[in-house]
């Protein structure tokens, strides 16, 4: 044996060792060991090329100590192990282990993903719990040390065939979705990329968020997990992470529902939130902070009897009414113009004493440039304010640049 092979060997005796179980498991553990290293290569590097170090060995090593830990529970002894040999599917350390587990505990069939979820690296006695449930030929509803998340018999069936990636929770997850007669891709997204990939704690709620989604069928399916990030955000967060300074521990709006709302009329809620919540709660624009003015000046402009301000909003408060005002996302602005990598601008108009804001601008302080001007709702601005504009940036010294 060579001195490099030696010394692998070396290390994952180590961890054998290292993560063998206690004294009433060790017999079995050491036998289960001796077994493997027999019949097969889990406990060799090379043989899977996700497997470069000994020390990628380790889940796997410790997934063996946790099935020696269950040795009450096995229906057949390590001795009598056959390896399967894999035609379709690339050889890997995960199969071969899930062959031995196979072997050891099934009397019915489990679905891969609950044997693979044992070398996960943070996996729950739970989830070894449900694997030993299973293969004694009980079903996922029986099981009483499942997370909150409540599967009917139609997702019971869905959970079955959950893709092999996903982790014993997420797979519940999916199951419950595809249950209430989601589709593939949504389930898929949901599980992915929102927070509804682990129990939450309000389960009930989000069911109805989930048959919402499901019903409203949301034709660009990452909208649905902008949806759930929005709603959890409104309803569950603390308002300080969601508003921003001055919100609060308490969520914005608690008592958020889904009765009665619409895709469109969600969507339109997600666009106009800031400024629909204004108005119930104008406290919520309370300043909090303050910024310095960049080395722009501001303007009036006389023109017969209308009179043009044009001056740059120096805190949060003011940014917060610019945009409920305007019907705009201007307030989202107060993280760059509190750091002044942006500077926002409001252009008012006063004709017989009735002021009336016509154009919020954006001016990027380091490049002395007008990135952006909006009109309400984020129209273009009329010829006459974009002539104002124009004559304040040529008094300025500033570039116009409206497209970026």
């Amino acid at each position: 044996m060579s001195s490099r092979k030696q010394q692998m060997k070396q290390y994952v005796d180590e961890m054998l060792v290292c993560h063998q179980p206690c004294e009433r498991h060790r017999r079995a553990y050491w036998n289960l060991i001796r077994e493997v290293r027999a019949k097969s290569e889990i406990l060799s590097v090379g043989f899977d090329p996700a497997i470069r170090k000994p020390e990628h060995l380790r889940v796997y090593i410790r997934a063996l100590g946790y099935i020696a830990r269950y040795r009450t529970k096995w229906v057949r002894q390590p001795e009598a192990w056959r390896p399967e040999k894999f035609q379709a599917e690339p050889t890997s350390h995960r199969l071969a282990l899930h062959s031995l587990m196979k072997h050891l505990f099934e009397r019915y069939p489990v679905p891969k993903f609950v044997a693979f979820a044992w070398t996960r690296p943070h996996a729950k006695r739970w989830v070894h719990e449900l694997y030993v449930h299973m293969a004694a030929g009980r079903g996922v509803r029986q099981f009483k040390g499942k997370p909150g998340i409540a599967l009917t018999p139609t997702a019971a069936k869905f959970f079955l065939k959950a893709p092999d990636h996903l982790a014993p929770v997420e797979a519940m997850r999916w199951a419950q979705i595809r249950g209430f007669g989601g589709s593939k891709p949504l389930a898929a997204e949901l599980v992915r990329n929102t927070i509804l990939s682990e129990p939450t704690r309000d389960e009930r709620f989000w069911e109805t968020v989930i048959r919402f989604l499901i019903r409203e069928k949301p034709s660009y399916i990452p909208q649905a997990s902008a949806l759930v990030e929005f709603v959890n955000g409104q309803k569950f967060l603390p308002a300080e992470k969601v508003w921003g300074r001055g919100g609060g521990p308490l969520p914005l709006q608690p008592n958020f529902s889904m009765k009665g709302r619409t895709l469109c009329s969600l969507n339109r809620h997600m666009c106009n939130w800031r400024q629909e919540l204004l108005l119930k709660r104008p406290s919520l624009a309370k300043r909090n902070f303050h910024w310095d003015a960049i080395e722009v000046a501001p303007m009036v402009h006389q023109d017969g009897d209308v009179k043009w301000l044009l001056f740059e909003l120096l805190n949060d408060r003011a940014l917060m009414l610019e945009g409920a005002a305007m019907d705009h996302c201007v307030a989202d602005y107060v993280e760059q113009c509190s750091q002044r990598k942006s500077s926002i601008w409001s252009l008012r108009i006063h004709a017989k004493g009735c002021p009336k804001r016509m154009v919020t601008i954006e001016v990027d302080p380091a490049r002395k440039t007008i990135v952006q001007a909006s009109a309400k709702s984020n129209d273009d601005p009329s010829p006459a304010a974009k002539e104002i504009l124009q004559r304040w940036a040529d008094r300025e010294g500033l570039a116009m640049n409206l497209e970026e």
